[in-house]
């Protein structure tokens, strides 16, 4: 198989020059958010999944296509949140290790270099996907990974910037979010849903106190069910009422 280019869908006449989009993709999985990230085989780090914006698309448009690009969804909760221009944003000897490789594996870089080593400013976008949705697609020249947002590897130029600015960003308009409804499955556990905010917020919740009020705002229906994965004292299902799911936020943010 003809290994295919970091470059392959970009050139200098199809792109809108110095203008990139980056993703935050965020998941819930065993207690855990997780983080999406990828990494070339000829990079030394991984970073967000992202690409650069056609000239005949929006960046919202652009936005969405690398995300299903990455995950095989659709329609998912997608939104802006910053708009990266720091001029030393990138870290040039990066990209310009990425050409260096790119060339010594004998593929076809043209005039890459030309737009590839300016300046870029970054559009950041954030979603929410239900982790056993996605369909996370790898190659040998490009992997796909979900990590624990705690505990991230070396990042490529500004990611960790605009991944904690994106959670920040999150954590500031928290009562608004629906990061439950988005991040969890149809069924879930009281503890579950408390972890979420728990990472946000980067404090522990009362667990009665917590439960009382999520169950008071009739947002969270419990179930006639249990999860029977949980061999010892398995815990109540619950699901999300999908017409009162935006009243659960406000109440345990302070």
């Amino acid at each position: 198989m003809t290994r295919k280019s970091l470059f392959h869908s970009y050139t200098e006449d199809s792109i809108h020059p110095g203008f990139s989009i980056d993703c935050v993709i965020l998941s819930f999985h065993k207690k855990k958010i997780r983080i999406l990230l990828n990494k070339f085989d000829i990079s030394n780090f991984w970073q967000l999944p992202g690409g650069f914006m056609f000239k005949e698309e929006t960046s919202d448009d652009a936005a969405s296509r690398i995300l299903t690009s990455r995950t095989g969804l659709t329609n998912v909760y997608l939104k802006q949140f910053y708009l990266f221009s720091d001029p030393n944003r990138t870290k040039m000897d990066q990209n310009v290790e990425y050409l260096e490789k790119e060339t010594n594996k004998a593929q076809d870089v043209g005039d890459i270099d030309k737009w590839f080593l300016q300046r870029f400013i970054s559009l950041g976008y954030y979603a929410f996907v239900k982790y056993n949705e996605v369909k996370l697609v790898s190659v040998k020249e490009d992997t796909a990974k979900w990590f624990d947002i705690d505990h991230l590897p070396p990042l490529y130029s500004d990611h960790e910037n605009i991944i904690r600015t994106a959670i920040e960003t999150i954590q500031a308009i928290l009562p608004i979010v629906p990061v439950g409804y988005e991040l969890l499955p149809e069924k879930f556990t009281m503890s579950e849903l408390r972890k979420i905010y728990e990472v946000f917020l980067g404090k522990p919740l009362d667990r009665r106190n917590f439960q009382r009020k999520v169950l008071a705002t009739g947002a969270v229906i419990q179930l006639d069910e249990i999860k029977s994965t949980s061999p010892y004292n398995p815990p109540i299902l619950y699901s999300f009422d999908k017409d009162r799911k935006d009243m659960l936020e406000p109440l345990f943010i302070k």
